[in-house]
């Protein structure tokens, strides 16, 4: 069985260091009974290898602090930058967005390339992996829309209805609280077969404007309903993520 997007991100964090030792052990077991998985972790440790060999080959030029110093000199107050990752950690995301062919090669992109206008749709799409890489990809685990949608209550300013779509076969699985322009905002979690369907719901602004973003291997939905934008991330087909958004529409449209 090819390891699929989960696979990936499980075995970058495993190779990392950053899994539980449950999950240290569960990885290790599939490891052992699965050659493609083994052939996944061999290339990462490969690259790597290599990318350690050219950091390691690479003479730092003996002017270079002097050089940066007077660059910055005039600058008072540098903005925050995330903790430096691990050379193993960029070399995994990098193979990763090789194999995967979309998912984390685009969010990879966005970070390094031109900066779109836009960060809400951006900050879904990183909170989708995060809960990919996860164990599991909600906070509260539970099918039942009775408990998902109070359970936002007191932790984020919006509870949004969590339709069932079980019988349409796209059950709900829980739910998470998601960062997204520095704000805690509510997450439902549907499932379809082995995909991962994130449904965020933000307070509707100009920013949300932009078009829906679509990718090869994952893609973002986003429709307007009231004062409130829904954005639906997914590597689901496009058919499949469409008929999605349409039930979740139907189900939650105010009764005429």
């Amino acid at each position: 069985m090819n390891p699929d997007e989960r696979d990936h991100l499980l075995l970058a964090a495993y190779l990392d260091g950053e899994l539980s030792p449950g999950e240290t052990l569960e990885m290790e077991r599939r490891l052992q009974i699965d050659p493609q998985l083994r052939q996944l972790r061999d290339d990462l440790t490969d690259l790597s290898g290599s990318v350690r060999q050219v950091l390691s080959e690479t003479a730092v030029p003996p002017d270079l602090a002097e050089s940066v110093g007077a660059r910055f000199a005039k600058v008072s107050v540098l903005p925050q930058r995330p903790a430096r990752k691990s050379w193993h950690s960029i070399a995994a995301a990098l193979l990763i967005g090789l194999f995967a062919g979309g998912p984390l090669g685009f969010g990879v992109s966005h970070l390094l390339g031109s900066r779109e206008e836009r960060p809400v749709a951006d900050a879904i799409f990183a909170n989708h992996l995060r809960g990919l890489a996860a164990p599991q990809p909600f906070d509260i685990a539970s099918s039942d829309r009775h408990t998902v949608k109070p359970w936002f209550n007191g932790r984020t300013a919006i509870a949004p209805d969590a339709p069932d779509l079980a019988a349409q076969g796209y059950p709900l699985a829980g739910g998470r609280v998601d960062i997204v322009d520095g704000t805690p905002v509510p997450t439902l979690v549907y499932r379809r077969r082995q995909h991962v369907i994130s449904v965020t719901v933000v307070p509707r602004n100009t920013d949300n404007s932009a078009a829906s973003i679509r990718r090869e291997g994952s893609q973002i939905e986003r429709w307007d309903a009231g004062d409130l934008s829904y954005f639906v991330a997914s590597d689901l087909n496009a058919k499949e993520l469409g008929e999605f958004g349409a039930l979740f529409r139907s189900a939650t449209a105010p009764a005429g």
